[in-house]
């Protein structure tokens, strides 16, 4: 079992006096517990996992879109980042998932969390779909030495359509991810979500060696085509 239900532990209670907050702080609150917040036990060891995933792959993806930008001087460094990307977003999609098995097979402890509110269960499933169309298109352009074709029109929509979703994500999730990071952190033993978290950066590692190291011949979009021999 990935971690187990605390109490109800201040990082994650619902604030009793809202008014102490300002404008932000309310449309923040809106946005991280819906119109109708509860108080209720979280699954610690699956709260940490996804938050370490999920802010190594937030801070990756913004590394990815910057090198994007400059895609033709910074190739090398855009298909190392978007492989090492891969073992950390595996982890990523794999907590969540295991959180919602766990709660709609009534696991105790994650019937007990319950589900994220309406809005960050709409997007989960969009978001998941452009981060996996995203990758898988990335590795078959990387693959194929091309930035033309097929994929790369795929590529170049499902980036635009997951930057869009990860920024409502990134507005719902980010203050309870780097609370539970930084308790995380903050402690002196190493848990089970951190030794993941290690495995998955090493892995990432090896993946963006790979990148650099396999990364077939290059033939840009904008090469002339070869003249025809008389």
């Amino acid at each position: 079992m990935v971690g187990t239900a605390s109490g109800t532990p201040a990082d994650d209670a619902v604030d009793a006096d809202p008014a102490r907050h300002g404008g932000l702080g309310r449309a923040l609150d809106l946005l991280e517990d819906g119109p109708h917040p509860r108080r209720a036990p979280q699954v610690i060891g699956n709260l940490i996992l996804t938050s370490h995933a999920g802010l190594i792959v937030l801070f990756a993806l913004v590394l990815l879109y910057l090198s994007g930008l400059a895609f033709t001087p910074l190739r090398p460094v855009h298909f190392a980042l978007g492989f090492a990307l891969i073992p950390i977003l595996v982890v990523k999609l794999a907590s969540t998932a295991w959180r919602a098995i766990g709660y709609f097979f009534h696991r105790d402890a994650y019937r007990a969390a319950g589900p994220p509110w309406l809005l960050p269960r709409v997007i989960a499933l969009p978001l998941a779909l452009a981060a996996v169309l995203a990758t898988v298109s990335g590795v078959v352009l990387w693959s194929e030495g091309t930035d033309h074709g097929t994929w790369a029109a795929i590529h170049t929509d499902s980036v635009i359509a997951l930057a869009v979703i990860v920024l409502v994500h990134v507005a719902v999730y980010l203050r309870k991810a780097l609370r539970a990071s930084a308790k995380s952190l903050a402690a002196t033993a190493i848990n089970r979500p951190e030794r993941v978290i290690v495995w998955a950066l090493l892995a990432a590692l090896v993946a963006g060696a790979i990148a650099t190291g396999l990364e077939p011949t290059w033939n840009p979009s904008h090469a002339p085509p070869a003249a025809s021999q008389p």
